[in-house]
């Protein structure tokens, strides 16, 4: 018994649409579809709170290498600053702000090159968006500090 194939409305509709699919996925993702990756030199400063004064003063050198979690080099130290912890002091039934005699803060500053993502700038796959926690390692020292300033350098 010899069966004959028959070809309906609703094949004729899925390679129809098979083949537009094909089409769009091509135009979309070809080569000309491509854009390059925006890299530009990035400033920028994280905040680690709550250091021990002898740590604190040795933590991070000017000119020390950063680097990612994954262990590659992003960026290098420009600056770094250290000033006493904010805290609470209470004073007779009033709350007060003081300095910390035992804390220190310590701001890095610390410049590399930083690739665009959708709407902000990342530097081997950590964010740079003010209030984001960033690590920062060095061969001293591997903190979290959460960065409180970003600059895009103009001259890149």
């Amino acid at each position: 018994m010899q069966r004959k194939v028959r070809f309906n409305f609703i094949d004729l509709a899925v390679v129809v649409g098979a083949i537009v699919l094909a089409a769009v996925v091509i135009t979309r993702l070809g080569p000309a579809s491509v854009r390059p990756i925006e890299t530009r030199t990035v400033t920028f400063t994280v905040l680690v709170s709550r250091v021990p004064e002898v740590q604190a003063r040795n933590m991070f050198r000017v000119g020390d290498t950063l680097y990612s979690p994954s262990g590659q080099p992003s960026g290098e130290i420009v600056d770094v600053r250290v000033r006493p912890s904010p805290v609470v002091l209470e004073d007779s039934g009033y709350f007060r702000e003081g300095e910390s005699r035992y804390f220190q803060e310590v701001l890095v500053t610390a410049r590399g090159q930083a690739t665009k993502v959708q709407n902000h700038y990342e530097i081997r796959g950590q964010t740079l968006q003010i209030g984001r926690q960033y690590s920062l390692a060095t061969p001293r020292a591997v903190v979290n500090g959460t960065i409180v300033d970003v600059d895009l350098d103009t001259d890149s």
